[in-house]
């Protein structure tokens, strides 16, 4: 390829990615691009709980467009399709619902209009948000570290290697920090623990983040309608009615009043209740004890305004009187007391939490009906107040929580804490794994960090009449746990001497030593320990010859 056709494809392939990254870029960092993700299941088919929207700003917004705003009566990013235009704003709506969206969003208040949908986009977003998935990486980065570092004890059996064959040996490195072989050891011990509290905490995240993290619940939401009931009339003033007027409990007699008007005070309300619109009226029906039942009147419709309604209207016993006679006339019969009703007739919607409703009917006002008087069948409070309750269920989406003992834990506060113990565990276990290996990395080093808490350092010791070489260290461990003692451990230029003395009968471990080494930092210690004042152990014991000890160090 020419230089000139490498200018065009470098140009080209940069010019490619500026327009990605324009194109995407969020708009929380200044893009035009707003990312969505969906919850619920207004928008199915199209979208599912799980999936990422793409929306960026338009110059105009039209009918059918899918546009988010932010919700204020639900308190949260809503993404439906744009359905009329009105005085107020946009009107939308789910395309998986069945009513109107209560907000009327603006043109200045759309976020913008879809482009790109990913299904489940969404779900893998909030993923990456997590602080699992930030943990995640981080442990990744670890052990990606960790495994650039050469394996425990690989530099010292390529030394052994070296010297056994007679090769020259390395120039030893600048010693690093130095810890005492019981710090070390309870390092790894804690790095052990770390790492296992690591791995749950990982499990958990993993299990967390594969929990969708919000869950839909059906509600139900109680909408009541309260009303009061009052009748009121004029009379001839007399000793039935001293004052002339008819108040609320009073016996109505046919012959003495003039006129009866029965009104009823309704108000709606409900958590969450909204757009209630509609009418309430008064019907006068009049129902014979044989199941004949005719609406004598039926007041005038008064429409509710903020929930709230006064209808009225007048009743005329005379007429009810006459109407029921007429009935027991055609019939050939007469069965008794009847019975007069005020009914209120509510034809009235609302809206919860975007739920379209309609009142259920209310109970109304009873009399006794006969060819003398109207007498109200009950005056207790609660007849002359009814309440009638319509029930309306809706899903919600809401936040997942998990049931934690006696509390309930949201999903994402459960999901900081645990990466915070990862994390956390994570930092114990590279700790601890750091302090553990600095060292000389040789069969010896590792042997004291192992087992540091039956380790006792000597400067000298006497071998027993009769001294065993053990073929390795951990053999010589097993030799120390069967007698419940400790393994003498002397650190000289030239190697490391273990040792496990039963009475005359002393079991032996030599580790060859190197150039210019370092001997292991012992346990603080009040002093080093001098068993008896006798040679050196290189003069009781001396160390045997390289050759003879590879089978050993191998």
């Amino acid at each position: 390829m020419t230089a000139p056709h490498r200018v065009a494809s470098t140009s080209a392939i940069v010019a490619l990615v500026l327009a990605t990254v324009w194109l995407f870029w969020p708009a929380g960092l200044g893009g035009a691009t707003t990312y969505v993700a969906t919850h619920g299941n207004s928008m199915e088919p199209e979208f599912s709980t799980g999936d990422l929207a793409l929306l960026s700003a338009a110059d105009s917004y039209s009918v059918g467009d899918v546009v988010a705003y932010r919700s204020e009566s639900l308190n949260t990013i809503v993404m439906h399709r744009i359905t009329s235009v009105d005085a107020d704003g946009f009107v939308t709506k789910g395309d998986n619902n069945d009513w109107l969206d209560e907000d009327r969003p603006t043109e200045d208040e759309l976020l913008g209009r879809l482009f790109l949908g990913i299904p489940r986009g969404g779900t893998v977003l909030d993923a990456l948000r997590s602080p699992g998935a930030l943990f995640g990486l981080a442990a990744a980065g670890l052990l990606a570290l960790g495994a650039t570092r050469d394996p425990r004890g690989r530099r010292a059996a390529r030394w052994v290697r070296r010297r056994v064959a007679g090769l020259p040996t390395p120039t030893p490195l600048r010693p690093g920090p130095s810890f005492s072989n019981a710090t070390r050891g309870s390092a790894r011990q804690v790095a052990y623990g770390a790492g296992a509290v690591a791995l749950g905490a990982a499990c958990g995240c993993g299990v967390l983040l594969a929990i969708p993290p919000t869950a839909t619940e059906t509600r139900t939401v109680a909408v009541t309608q309260q009303s009061q009931f009052s009748y009121t009339g004029t009379a001839d003033a007399g000793t039935t009615y001293p004052s002339g007027v008819i108040a609320t409990g009073d016996t109505v007699w046919n012959r003495l009043v003039e006129d009866l008007t029965v009104s009823v005070d309704t108000t709606v309300t409900g958590p969450g209740v909204t757009g209630v619109a509609g009418s309430v009226r008064l019907d006068v029906v009049v129902q014979a004890p044989d199941g004949w039942s005719a609406v004598l009147e039926s007041g005038p419709a008064v429409p509710l305004q903020n929930g709230t309604a006064v209808a009225a209207v007048g009743v005329d016993a005379g007429d009810a009187a006459e109407l029921l006679g007429r009935h027991y006339e055609e019939i050939g019969s007469s069965s008794g007391s009847a019975t007069l009703t005020v009914s209120p007739v509510s034809e009235a919607t609302g809206t919860v939490n975007g739920k379209i409703f309609t009142l259920d009917p209310m109970p109304g006002l009873a009399f006794a009906l006969d060819d003398t008087a109207l007498r109200p069948t009950s005056t207790e409070a609660t007849d002359l107040a009814p309440t009638s309750q319509t029930s309306v269920e809706f899903s919600q989406v809401r936040p997942r929580s998990l049931p934690v003992l006696a509390a309930s834990v949201p999903i994402g506060t459960a999901r900081k804490i645990t990466g915070a113990v990862l994390l956390l565990s994570l930092a114990a276990l590279g700790a601890g794994a750091w302090i553990g290996r600095i060292g000389r990395g040789d069969v010896s080093d590792r042997f004291l960090v192992r087992h540091a808490d039956r380790i006792l350092p000597v400067e000298s010791f006497t071998p027993g009449p009769a001294v065993v070489d053990v073929s390795d260290a951990e053999s010589l461990h097993r030799v120390a746990e069967r007698f419940d003692t400790v393994v003498l451990h002397h650190a000289g230029p030239d190697g490391d001497v273990f040792a496990v003395r039963d009475l005359d009968v002393t079991y032996r471990f030599v580790v060859p030593g190197r150039p210019g080494r370092k001997p292991p930092v012992p346990a603080p210690s009040p002093g080093r320990v001098r068993t008896t004042a006798a040679a050196p152990v290189a003069d009781a014991a001396p160390l045997p010859a390289p050759a003879a000890l590879w089978g050993r160090v191998a």
